[in-house]
């Protein structure tokens, strides 16, 4: 009974921090949100200065054997000494690798800063933890749509800046002028985590002074493995599908919209802007709808109707042909990732949300950097349309699995 009310007091006193914690995650997003035009434009770049997709795909893959190293530290650093420093620290450190990005020239060195660059995602499960620990179960989903529109608003304009500088000074110079930029904005947008952000985890389980943080970690995850349900475990799996599929395309929309189709930099810029802003005004009713009628429902559909529209995308053959598709594609898809999100909290624990928040984190970089590595391979070897194929076969593999496995719970975790 005592750990019954200890768990609604903490529910209760995490959700009162709901404003505070939402203005500080938000706006520092935001704020680095204004420098994102470094990614739209860094697979390109990374070409220009002599690497190709197939070593592309490579490093992604490196990338993600990155992080699969440091997300379960990341996690067990969440649920064990809390949440709100290895955010804030995280924060200042992301800030030295755009300015990296600038002066680099060397396409291998370029390639092994993004390769380092992956390791910021120690923070990952801590801010997700943060999020759900912040928002009210009965409006999880339309409170995480909610707080990634406010995030993503200011990059709608990116896409477009970039492309505009890439324009005026050359794709090389343009490129390092928007590094620049994005490392000031990157800086900026620590402080507000830094001065706004409250800790979520009452209850901190330290551990012995003189284990070793390895052993720590493993022995975090023992439990961790019983703890899963299947329902949870399927669910994972849906999303890995998922991952999967966009890291094999992910990288690769802009050279087939500039190589295939034709178009120029800035007009692949103006699409992304035209991107981000259908995804600000379909994000809150795609929360709105999963709450409502059920997130398994959401992200059904949104598996469905992405795949007749990622075949469309390959069949582009003019500026507003690729614009229409790429804005079909964001509204398909946009609703998978909330609801998602939103239903693996409605299943997990308080206690173990920032370790199964870092196997999430784990399984999706495994599965996107293996799709990118396939991808890659596919592009250069293959056609320029394959990977987008195979983009099709992973959706339907998903929906399959969580048509056929996956049910809502009837009682939600606070």
């Amino acid at each position: 009974m005592s750990k019954l009310m200890s768990e609604v007091e903490q529910a209760k006193s995490s959700q009162s921090l709901f404003k505070g914690n939402a203005v500080a995650i938000a706006l520092s997003a935001a704020i680095k949100s204004l420098g994102g035009f470094v990614g739209v434009y860094l697979p390109y770049y990374f070409v220009q200065i002599g690497g190709n997709t197939p070593t592309l795909g490579l490093l992604t893959f490196a990338a993600s054997l990155s992080q699969l190293s440091f997300l379960p530290i990341g996690g067990f650093v969440a649920d064990n000494y809390g949440r709100r420093s290895i955010i804030v620290s995280v924060a200042f450190f992301g800030v030295i690798f755009p300015m990296f990005y600038a002066v680099v020239q060397d396409w291998r060195i370029f390639g092994l800063l993004t390769v380092f660059a992956a390791t910021v995602v120690i923070s990952g499960p801590a801010t997700r933890a943060t999020v759900v620990d912040s928002i009210p179960s009965e409006t999880r989903t339309t409170g995480i749509a909610a707080l990634q529109v406010v995030s993503t608003l200011p990059s709608i304009i990116s896409p477009t800046i970039g492309g505009w500088l890439i324009q005026q000074y050359g794709l090389e110079n343009g490129f390092r002028m928007a590094c620049v930029y994005a490392a000031v904005f990157s800086f900026v947008s620590a402080f507000p985590v830094l001065m706004l952000l409250r800790e979520t985890l009452i209850s901190k389980a330290r551990t012995p002074a003189d284990s070793d943080l390895r052993e720590a970690v493993f022995n975090q995850v023992k439990p961790l493995r019983l703890t899963l349900s299947r329902n949870l475990i399927f669910l994972l799996s849906c999303y890995a599908l998922v991952a999967f599929a966009n890291g094999a395309v992910g990288q690769y929309y802009i050279f087939y919209a500039l190589n295939v189709v034709g178009i120029t930099a800035f007009d692949w810029g103006t699409v992304v802007s035209l991107q981000l802003l259908l995804a600000c005004i379909l994000r809150i009713p795609g929360g709105w709808f999963s709450d409502k009628f059920g997130k398994k429902k959401a992200m059904t559909v949104s598996l469905l109707t992405t795949i007749p529209v990622i075949l469309v995308f390959t069949l582009s053959q003019s500026f507003i042909q690729v614009v229409v598709s790429a804005l079909l594609l964001v509204a398909a898809g946009i609703y998978y990732a909330p609801a998602h999100e939103a239903l693996q909290a409605d299943l997990t624990p308080r206690s173990f949300r920032g370790r199964v928040n870092a196997l999430w984190d784990m399984s999706n970089y495994l599965a996107a950097g293996l799709g990118a590595l396939v991808g890659g391979f596919a592009f250069q070897m293959l056609g320029s349309a394959v990977p987008f194929y195979i983009f099709a076969v992973a959706e339907i593999l998903a929906a399959i699995l969580l048509i056929g496995r996956v049910k809502e719970p009837e009682k939600k975790e606070p």
